[in-house]
């Protein structure tokens, strides 16, 4: 099972494929997938590949994770389904199904509207890695790493 996760910056298409059967998702160093903002958890997620499913575990994190708008403590991942951590969406692309991915299909949800916070977070801030794609989502912002852990 091929399973991609596909983030917009502007109308730029990111890409990031899911290689190993468990992809850990947060702040931490040594996340296999980092994302440095204040609002991700040091091990706020894992995203787990089998041969016949793909499914998505929040690991305790302090602001949630939600696929399609709902909190969730694990869940199924389907194909076309939006993953939602901090200020970072991903459509979930398994097995090239959804075929055609939109910028608009990320940008319907941020984590903050979920969370029904009335001040949306700049999506702008996330850099990514395109040389190293499974460790690298990091903001250029230094204020995060002053953050209390969690």
């Amino acid at each position: 099972m091929k399973v991609v996760l596909v983030r917009f910056k502007g109308a730029e298409r990111r890409d990031i494929r899911l290689t190993q059967e468990k992809c850990i998702i947060g702040r931490r160093p040594d996340a296999n997938l980092r994302i440095q903002s204040g609002d991700v958890s040091r091990q706020h997620c894992a995203v787990t590949v089998g041969p016949d499913e793909a499914s998505v575990k929040d690991l305790g994190s302090s602001n949630g994770t939600f696929v399609n708008g709902k909190r969730i403590a694990e869940t199924a991942l389907r194909p076309g389904d939006r993953l939602a951590l901090g200020p970072v969406v991903f459509v979930v692309q398994i097995d090239g199904k959804p075929a055609t991915i939109k910028p608009e299909d990320v940008q319907t949800e941020t984590a903050a509207a979920a969370l029904d916070n009335d001040e949306l977070l700049d999506l702008d801030d996330i850099e990514f890695d395109l040389d190293d794609p499974i460790s690298a989502l990091e903001s250029l912002s230094d204020e995060d790493e002053d953050e209390t852990e969690d």
